[in-house]
């Protein structure tokens, strides 16, 4: 049984909220009251640094989580969080919160969901640190491309997932588009073989 069910047949308290694409659903530095669950759309989690960049961290979509991790470690929140796409969620207050990690199944599911989710920054966090910027850029091409195939990315949120620059990502996009390996679609793109995009650049 998926974590989503688990929730349906334990959850007394909800609230449904829907927010627009750009709304923020919470800002860096506040303090957690609830936990949401994305039923549709996508929501992106951004930290702005003392410099004022903006990265985008993390990508959040259907049957996610957001500030679980915030509400458990009792902190204020490390980033904001933005709807990439209009959003429908279940708002699940602290209380109910605390209620529902108490059923041993939905505690299991969440503790593996995090061990998940922190295995997966490591690896990203690796990544950033080992490899060139023109295979950062592809591999998140093809992630983006493959895990959100709805949503069309502007090149600053690919530059800014890839922990590139948006000129960068743009100049990595028409070489992929001069040999083939990319092909626009108005705004958006395909990559018809992935495989073969990571070879050229692994070289």
């Amino acid at each position: 049984m998926s974590i989503f069910n688990c929730l349906s047949d334990n959850l007394k308290e909800h609230v449904s909220k829907t927010i627009s694409k750009r709304e923020f659903l919470y800002h860096e530095g506040d303090t957690p009251t609830n936990v949401y669950l994305i039923q549709k759309g996508m929501i992106g989690l951004f930290h702005i640094a003392e410099n004022g960049k903006e990265s985008l961290l993390r990508l959040f979509s259907e049957n996610n989580f957001l500030g679980h991790r915030s509400m458990i470690a009792e902190e204020h929140y490390h980033a904001s969080a933005v709807a990439l796409t209009d959003v429908e969620l279940l708002v699940i207050s602290k209380e109910e919160w605390q209620n529902l990690v108490k059923v041993p199944e939905i505690n299991d599911k969440l503790l593996k969901q995090l061990a998940t989710d922190l295995g997966q920054s490591e690896l990203r966090l690796s990544g950033l640190v080992d490899k060139p910027a023109k295979l950062r850029i592809v591999e998140s091409l093809i992630f983006l491309k493959l895990k959100h195939s709805q949503h069309t990315f502007t090149r600053k949120e690919i530059a800014e997932f890839s922990g590139s620059t948006t000129e960068t990502t743009a100049r990595v996009m028409s070489e992929l588009e001069s040999l083939s390996l990319l092909i626009k679609e108005g705004r958006d793109y395909k990559i018809p073989n992935p495989e073969e995009a990571l070879e050229y650049f692994r070289e």
